[in-house]
């Protein structure tokens, strides 16, 4: 893993994400590139924009503008900060160990984020807030338009050790994936433990087969399957990773229709809203 994106905004949590951003380029020397989202100033024109004069209009923009490039230079500021304290440097010609880069691009969230992750190994992100909140946006626009695993980085953890990991395994397509793309994090763990909880059907992979599949790897796992309790499977996988002392989950996000899980819960979804260790999760 050698490329690490990290989407910000305005309203994100920049110093907390940037250390965790520094932290993993300098564990994997990889390069971390912040990606800045500013505001387009058009977008401040109002729709119903009688009354306004050219003049008005231009100055409303030329606002938006400054006010975005503000923005835009503390949150540099801010990344540059824990990229320097981790010992990560701007230059990408240094091979032997982490580097970082910085990008401001200027539009939507949907116009920029999902497709600039296509070309990392892993994004970082937040916890999604609130709907409609640029972190909801960020986070759903990496998971479901980026066709990249993304790491949730909770604040109680601002710099994740993804040393001791938990694979939640359910055989679905999107957990494969996961656990996939997590190779070079599992490789590098001290301890990786397999769960399954209850049955999985006959008709996927149990857990003997992927973890034969990461001992070619040279991937040593802890294979633990129970039956669910009366909780959910989400109560379920976070109480076993506490057990454990897992330090972050490996889970393939929303496995059932997105719907289902925005409606009658999920997996993904509990894990998101009430995990205080970082997740990494592929769609």
């Amino acid at each position: 893993m050698k490329s690490i994106i990290l989407p910000l905004t305005r309203e994100s949590n920049t110093s907390f994400l940037s250390k965790a951003a520094a932290g993993l380029a300098d564990k994997l020397g990889g390069t971390a590139t912040g990606l800045f989202v500013r505001r387009d100033p058009k977008h401040a024109i109002p729709l119903l924009g009688e009354g306004l004069t050219a003049e008005m209009i231009q100055q409303m923009c030329d606002a938006t503008e400054r006010e975005g490039q503000r923005y835009a230079a503390e949150a540099e500021q801010q990344f540059r900060a824990a990229m320097e304290t981790a010992g990560v440097v701007f230059d990408s010609s240094a091979s032997s160990q982490g580097t970082a880069a910085w990008r401001v691009v200027v539009g939507d969230i949907s116009d920029h984020v999902g497709r600039c992750a296509r070309t990392a190994d892993f994004a970082i992100c937040e916890r999604p807030g609130e709907k409609n909140s640029a972190q909801a946006d960020i986070f759903n626009d990496l998971v479901f338009r980026s066709g990249r695993s993304v790491l949730m980085v909770p604040e109680a953890h601002p710099l994740p050790k993804l040393d001791s990991m938990l694979v939640a395994w359910n055989g679905r397509a999107e957990c494969a994936r996961a656990v996939g793309a997590a190779l070079p994090l599992l490789r590098k763990a001290s301890s990786v433990s397999l769960l399954q909880i209850g049955d999985l059907g006959e008709d996927r992979p149990t857990l003997d087969d992927i973890a034969r599949y990461l001992d070619t790897h040279s991937v040593e796992c802890n294979l633990v399957q129970q039956p669910q309790s009366d909780g959910t499977v989400g109560e379920d996988v976070y109480a076993k990773a506490q057990e454990a002392g897992a330090d972050s989950i490996v889970i393939g996000a929303f496995s059932t229709a997105r719907w289902r899980e925005l409606i009658l819960g999920g997996v993904t979804r509990h894990l998101i809203e009430n995990s205080d260790i970082p997740i990494y999760m592929s769609h």
